[in-house]
């Protein structure tokens, strides 16, 4: 008797699961045309969107400047070697800059923050950049003297942040969307 009883119960608490999904289903198959209509105008507001965002993103100006260069393939090559040039002589500084910006945090963290030793850390981190920007300065004018008058004529003025990611080339998804 209390088999069938269970049998019973188990085969109703089923049904009332199965019929909850088969009209949870059929609610979202006839969604009201109004909301129908929503989504689809929704989908083509956001989609408008991101396509202006991209279009008019630093990357996609990035390469319509390269290509407008004209570059040659040895131009292609020698600048994509003097940028791969410059990730090798920055990565050990780039690491040491975070190094030492986790140390400043691990200060902060300790129970009596020395400003002494926060200050000094804050140095030696500003003498990193300091140093990393101007290695991106030399670069840029490597590659600079690998372009004619006519190409360099084309370039901004001051050194474009984006051809070397204020020094964080290779990490920057920006950068890995473009190439010479």
């Amino acid at each position: 008797m209390k088999t069938k009883l269970m049998v019973l119960i188990l085969v109703v608490a089923i049904s009332v699961v199965f019929l909850g999904f088969a009209q949870s289903s059929y609610a979202q198959q006839n969604a009201p045309l109004v909301k129908q209509k929503m989504q689809q105008q929704k989908s083509s507001v956001f989609r408008e969107m991101m396509e202006r965002r991209l279009k008019d993103s630093p990357a996609v100006k990035m390469g319509e400047f390269i290509e407008s260069l004209s570059l040659s393939e040895e131009q292609i090559t020698e600048i994509n070697k003097t940028l791969l040039d410059f990730q090798k002589d920055t990565v050990e500084l780039r690491n040491s800059i975070q190094i030492k910006e986790l140390e400043v945090k691990a200060l902060l963290l300790e129970p009596q923050t020395e400003l002494v030793k926060i200050r000094a850390k804050l140095q030696e981190i500003a003498d990193l950049q300091v140093e990393l920007k101007v290695k991106t300065i030399e670069k840029y004018l490597e590659v600079k003297d690998l372009l004619t008058p006519e190409q360099q004529a084309k370039l901004p003025l001051g050194v474009p942040s984006q051809i070397f990611a204020l020094g964080k080339l290779g990490s920057n998804t920006m950068n890995r969307s473009f190439r010479w």
